[in-house]
């Protein structure tokens, strides 16, 4: 059997190791792909620590990366979301809610390996002034731009965004390109330095004060818009207090939580899911330097120092942001 020595493995909590597995066989709609870097995001971080629990002993992890295409040589980033095309949500244009969708990385085989098999339809080519490093880092930018596109902001509106990690410092990003005021929240200054650095019009340490009241008196009535990228139940809960009556809340980081909706009339508030059909506008606002990723990087690793790489991830004190697997 043909093996290949580069796969990160998930067998458990805190253990994802790199471990001999089986070069994939690419099947009539799929081509081979050449891993050349990834990196690892919130959600991996959640199986890696075992509070969420939906990933399988055994499978290869990583949702966002990169590489080149063994039959062409073209380098190209990698979707990870399959989907029918068929059901009443793909015919919707609703892909990402299909009713057999799968996902790289969850609930399949995903991109930290030497080769991938992938289908083509789920390939984008890389334009040749962004790097594979920066291609390595679409699927959070693909995120905020549809969640911002579901909450349709007006020009001027305020929008507090709750975390300011990888997640959240791209919402702030695509909030400012939309025309937005913004309020970037978190309980790490280091953090909010990039948020101001990326167009934040205010940062508060959540650490210091009422937020709530720091907010309301800011905004007057609440804020226009709320995000949650954070990823805590507490901030879920937040929320509701942060938003005026008619405002739109966005569960981006966690879902799962009590709602207190006594104080705030008519507000929507939604969950969101990554829609894969933002991944070229995603490279397009990169490529014409719109959107920066690079900036985000604050760690780098090779394929075999995966298992250290993810431990890095999960430090607080390494002060982690997008930490890069490269081949």
């Amino acid at each position: 059997m043909v093996r290949i020595l580069r796969a990160a493995v998930f067998n458990g909590p805190k253990n994802m190791r790199i471990e001999e597995v089986a070069k994939p066989k690419s099947s009539a709609n799929e081509v081979l792909v050449k891993f050349r870097a990834g990196s690892i995001c919130g959600t991996d971080l959640h199986f890696y620590r075992g509070e969420w629990t939906r990933m399988r002993v055994g499978q290869i992890i990583g949702h966002d990366a990169c590489g080149v295409r063994v039959d062409t040589g073209e380098r190209v980033a990698m979707v990870p979301t399959l989907y029918c095309g068929s059901c009443y949500f793909c015919l919707q244009g609703l892909p990402h809610l299909c009713e057999s969708r799968k996902t790289m990385g969850f609930s399949l085989d995903g991109f930290f390996a030497e080769f991938i098999a992938i289908p083509t339809e789920n390939l984008v080519p890389i334009p040749e002034n962004v790097s594979d490093e920066e291609a390595a880092i679409l699927e959070p930018v693909a995120l905020a731009i549809h969640t911002l596109d579901l909450l349709q902001p007006k020009l001027g509106n305020w929008v507090t965004i709750i975390g300011q990690g990888p997640i959240g410092l791209l919402m702030t990003q695509i909030a400012k390109l939309k025309g937005c005021r913004v309020i970037a929240i978190d309980l790490h200054d280091y953090r909010l330095k990039l948020s101001e650095k990326y167009g934040a019009d205010i940062c508060l340490n959540a650490g210091e004060g009422d937020i709530e009241k720091r907010v309301k008196a800011i905004t007057v009535r609440g804020s226009d818009i709320v995000i949650e990228a954070a990823g805590t139940k507490r901030t879920v809960e937040q929320t509701p207090f942060l938003v005026r009556s008619a405002g739109k809340v966005a569960l981006i980081g966690e879902s799962e939580g009590y709602l207190n909706l006594g104080n705030v009339g008519e507000a929507l508030f939604f969950s969101g899911y990554l829609s894969p059909i933002d991944y070229p506008l995603a490279l397009d606002l990169i490529s014409k330097k719109l959107v920066d990723v690079k900036g985000l990087i604050t760690h780098k690793f090779k394929l075999i120092d995966f298992e250290l790489a993810i431990q890095t991830a999960d430090n607080p004190g390494e002060k982690p942001l997008k930490v890069m697997i490269l081949a």
